[in-house]
């Protein structure tokens, strides 16, 4: 357990027990218990070489937060004070938070029947909806380019040389899917997998939506293509009762969505993801967390394999979506 980690919880509770949680390649985060209590808070450190403007990250999430408050569908785990008051103490030049633990959760990965991929899809497209009645100014980007596959392949540009030959060709035959999501037009999650949704521990059903810190003002297809992409993923491959199922929740939330663009999200999710792990292999492994070098290549590659999947099954995925919009009509 990370020495750090021990002395930042102390800034909230005087005494506190902490395990590691979760496999995000971002954030360092602990699940915290506390003496005579059964209540859990999550500690988290937030990655300022990934976020380098932490004080826009937190403005534009407590923004957030009051927002998704007023509504009563899902729980939101809220901010938990420092001793001070404080919603994030920095120690030793890393800032650090803490949030409420929602009990009676699960994180489930990979998903195992279409019910849950139907909460899912539904909770997604929920919160943009939800999000379109946000007052005030658009979020700004958390992070430069985020989710524009353009950008990422603007610096893949600058390593192509170092890499596979075969994933090289693979990203130059379809970099016209860039110009394809370029469009701005609502609030967007920014990071919707499906580790970022706490189901009932007995149910189905979606309790909650969890981690803001890319919200922003983006293109819908983003957040379904991020989320169908990694339900596949962690499902080994695409299955269209899953994908149908997903589409249906989230379509009846979303009514910007269309049969053709969220067949299209899902690849263009994972050819820019493979490019983003290629690309820091590449550059040495500077923005993903790794145990050891060649986690990223195989990040890409197995990225990449899910993208071939993805247009392999694009007719039939183009079928099912058609069937969906048509009963939603």
């Amino acid at each position: 357990m990370s020495a750090s980690a021990e002395a930042a919880s102390q800034l909230w509770f005087a005494e506190a027990r902490l395990q590691t949680l979760g496999a995000g390649h971002i954030h360092d985060t602990y699940l915290l218990s506390l003496p005579d209590t059964p209540q859990r808070y999550v500690l988290q450190c937030l990655n300022e070489t990934v976020f380098r403007d932490a004080a826009l990250v937190m403005q534009q999430t407590q923004r957030l937060l009051a927002h998704w408050q007023q509504q009563s569908r899902y729980q939101v785990a809220t901010l938990q004070p420092s001793l001070r008051g404080e919603i994030a103490e920095r120690l030793e030049s890393r800032l650090w938070r803490v949030w409420q633990f929602i009990p009676a959760s699960r994180v489930l990965e990979p998903l195992a029947v279409p019910a849950q991929a139907y909460a899912a899809g539904s909770a997604f497209g929920y919160f943009q909806s939800y999000l379109n009645h946000l007052e005030g100014p658009r979020f700004a980007d958390t992070i430069q380019g985020f989710l524009q596959l353009q950008h990422y392949l603007e610096a893949f540009a600058a390593v192509a040389s170092d890499a596979p030959t075969s994933l090289r060709r693979l990203i130059d035959d379809h970099t016209d899917l860039a110009a394809r999501f370029a469009e701005r037009n609502c609030f967007i999650h920014g990071d919707c997998k499906v580790n970022n949704l706490l189901f009932a521990a007995e149910s189905d059903d979606v309790l909650a939506i969890i981690d803001f810190d890319t919200a922003m003002y983006g293109h819908w297809a983003w957040d379904f293509g991020d989320l169908m992409r990694s339900i596949c993923h962690s499902r080994g491959h695409v299955e269209l009762e899953i994908f149908s199922a997903c589409l249906r929740g989230f379509a009846a939330e979303q009514r910007q969505a269309n049969a053709a663009d969220c067949v299209a999200a899902p690849a263009y999710v994972a050819l820019m993801l493979g490019v983003r792990f290629l690309t820091d292999h590449l550059q040495d492994d500077v923005y993903f967390k790794v145990d050891r070098r060649g986690d990223n290549l195989t990040r890409a590659r197995q990225q990449f394999s899910l993208f071939e999947d993805l247009l392999d099954q694009r007719d039939a995925m183009l079928r099912a979506a058609d069937e969906v919009f048509e009963a939603l009509t």
